[in-house]
């Protein structure tokens, strides 16, 4: 590995000369701004779609399951800051900001401005028009599925703005339907091909949340503070049934269900002390208490599994930034300590199953120190340099007790080469360390599936060096965008064999060294210079290749859960004087492969058609008719079962499950007041 660190921080010298070399005065380093005339072409409804016009930007979500602050955000700010909540996605936030409230947005290229890049290229600022009154928005929502099913949607949202005090209240209900089950076949064949049991399968799958959210922002001692809160109730249902047809009629029936309730509260704090030096303070405290209940019954007997778990999360980060002619400098800590009760249970036929592992609680104090410091080398070239410094300590109690110590160097350098004023070129190497999930070290049952899985208390994280090449080239309201990357990946967390007890269990754990290609091309394209005004085609595609080492059967596989291929098209064609909107997109077919210890495990999700009509018949109404999976595609699971440890034992069956949730419609309503 140290070989591979010396030629990613040559490449980036070598890089870092030449690009001084060639560096020529007078080019913009910084980031271009879009006001409101920019995005008029298009009538958006919302910031999240005037963000996804902005060249050479793709909306990146942050990783919401990480523990604390560090790589949790995403790449987009609301007035400067990003939001500090978890449960709510960054496209969930952003679409509930009408497009009539936005001022402009701002994009911010490393180096060249006084923001916490969070380790990102770019990030986009949308700045809120301050109106001084109340405003806010209504909307309503109904979608039609097939076999009756449906999902309605109530929202409502205020904003109470005196300039100096703002308020913004959010509340919503709805009902929300998994488009990939639905209802179609489960069959089992031999390895010959032969059937061993023909069914008819149905597994519908929904949510119903209610949520509620506040944020407050006010002025205080010559700074301003931000706080946020956030109450939401979510209850997951799915609705089992087995027809067997072959080789002899029976049915099977079961229901799945799960309820949490999430808890959340943060706080945000940043001053000016002086020109060159500002302070931010960020807390939060999040909670989310879940309960599961699965049943299966059928002629035979019957099954229940009981999942129930507490999981808490405080955080307390604070940041000091310095800017001295065109560099700055942040340096800061974190701390976080979070926690998790878990207690699983299996009863077939009203006896207890033993499941190991199954009740943990765990613990975890955990420290960050990072520094930062970014710069212009000249007009032309900016550098990032920064490192991470984490250390933690993890205790487990219960079915496993265990004390577990670590500590983590993450170093990052990138470097950006500006040689014209529509195109970029950069460059990065750094070292990321992944975070144990804590699920992973808790035993637990899957009805639908017929598996157990054992938690593995000795797991470490994984880390990777990752070397990144990005190539940006912009065209008036256009850009394309490639991306080249390698990582070199340590302590694999992957699926292996453990015994328990004389019995060879499913479990998470280490399994060494891996590789992984990604190559990541994105397009913008208005067509107005083609004759067709109005008209935007946007592409995306990831492609991955990563190889690893079977723990099961020693052969090179890839990692499981990889995506080979990801791949989305997408238009909108605007008709300013009918006041239309209409467009579509298309998701190409996507297969993901997981490896068990008796078990290989393929999800195909078939391609499929969305399209919609918007209509904005002033400034205040929102008429939007949607249709999604208009090419009602498949999604298809195919497991090949073993009878013992794979590459040592027979295929005993494989299972084939296709399943269809058809096409659906919808129609929303949205009603702007104030502002």
């Amino acid at each position: 590995m140290s070989r591979t660190i010396r030629i990613g921080l040559l490449l980036l010298a070598g890089f870092g000369a030449a690009a001084a070399a060639a560096a020529q005065e007078g080019a913009d380093t910084g980031g271009p701004v879009y006001d409101r005339s920019f995005f008029d072409r298009t009538q958006p409804s919302n910031a999240y779609e005037m963000v996804a016009l902005l060249p050479g930007f793709t909306i990146v979500e942050g990783d919401t399951d990480v523990r604390g602050y560090s790589g949790a955000a995403g790449n987009v700010l609301i007035d400067g800051q990003r939001p500090s909540g978890k449960t709510d996605t960054l496209a969930t936030i952003l679409k509930r900001i009408p497009a009539a409230r936005v001022g402009r947005i701002e994009l911010i290229r490393a180096g060249t401005a006084s923001y916490d890049m969070q380790g990102y290229a770019l990030l986009a600022n949308v700045i809120l028009v301050k109106a001084g009154r109340i405003s806010g928005r209504i909307e309503a929502e109904q979608a039609l599925y097939r076999h009756g099913l449906h999902a309605p949607r109530i929202s409502a949202q205020a904003t109470l703005d005196r300039h100096d005090r703002v308020v913004d209240l959010f509340a919503t209900a709805y009902r929300e339907i998994d488009d990939e089950h639905g209802f179609g076949i489960r069959n089992r064949f031999a390895a010959d091909g032969s059937p061993l049991r023909l069914v008819d399968y149905a597994q519908p799958e929904g949510a119903r949340v209610v949520q509620a959210t506040l944020a407050y922002r006010q002025p205080l001692l010559g700074g301003t503070l931000h706080i946020n809160a956030l109450v939401q109730d979510k209850r997951k249902f799915a609705d089992i049934a087995y027809a067997v047809r072959f080789p002899a009629p029976d049915t099977i029936d079961g229901s799945e269900r799960e309820t949490a309730r999430t808890y959340e509260s943060g706080l945000r704090y940043e001053r000016a002390l002086g020109p060159a030096n500002d302070l931010e303070v960020v807390g939060s405290y999040r909670s989310v208490a879940t309960l599961g209940i699965d049943r299966e019954a059928s002629a035979s007997g019957n099954s229940v599994s009981d999942e129930r778990s507490d999981a808490s999360e405080a955080i307390l980060r604070a940041s000091l930034r310095h800017r001295r002619g065109g560099l700055t400098i942040e340096a800061g800590a974190e701390g976080a300590i979070n926690g998790l009760d878990s207690r699983n249970a299996l009863v077939e036929d009203g006896e207890p199953v033993v499941l190991p592992h199954a009740d943990v609680r765990v613990t975890e104090r955990r420290a960050e120190l990072f520094a930062t410091a970014s710069g212009a080398l000249n007009p032309h070239v900016n550098a990032e340099l920064g490192v991470r410094y984490e250390m933690s300590r993890l205790s487990q109690t219960g079915d496993v007790n265990l004390v577990k110590s670590l500590a983590f160097w993450k170093p990052r350098a990138r470097l950006s080469w500006t040689p014209a004023a529509d195109r970029t070129l950069r460059l990065l190497i750094e070292r990321e360390v992944g975070q144990l999930d804590f699920g992973d070290f808790v035993g637990a049952a899957s009805l639908t599936n017929g598996t157990v899985s054992a938690g593995n208390a000795d797991l470490e994280p994984d880390s990777l060096w990752r070397l990144e090449a990005t190539y940006e080239r912009r065209f008036g309201a256009g850009s394309f965008t490639l991306a080249v990357r390698r990582e070199w990946i340590s302590n694999l967390v992957d699926q292996l064999p453990v015994v328990i007890d004389g019995t060879v269990f499913d479990a998470v754990g280490n399994i060494g060294s891996a590789r992984r290609d990604i190559f990541e091309a994105s397009l913008k394209w208005p067509l107005e210079g083609l004759g067709a005004k109005g008209v935007v085609v946007t592409a995306d595609m990831m492609a991955r290749r990563s190889r690893a080492t079977d723990p099961t059967t020693g052969a090179r596989r890839s990692i499981s859960g990889d995506l080979p291929v990801e791949a989305k098209v997408a238009f909108t064609h605007d008709i300013p004087a009918w006041k239309l909107r209409w467009g579509g997109s298309y998701a190409f077919a996507r297969t993901e492969t997981g490896f068990k210890v008796e078990e290989v495990e393929r999800d195909r999700l078939a391609g499929r058609l969305d399209l919609f009509a918007e209509y904005h018949p002033d400034a205040r109404w929102t008429f939007r008719l949607f249709g999604k999976n208009l090419t009602d595609s498949a999604a298809t699971r195919t497991r090949d079962i073993y009878t013992g440890v794979r590459g040592d034992s027979a295929l005993r069956y494989r299972e084939l499950r296709v399943l269809r949730s058809g096409r659906y419609v919808g129609l929303t309503v949205q009603r702007s007041f104030g502002g």
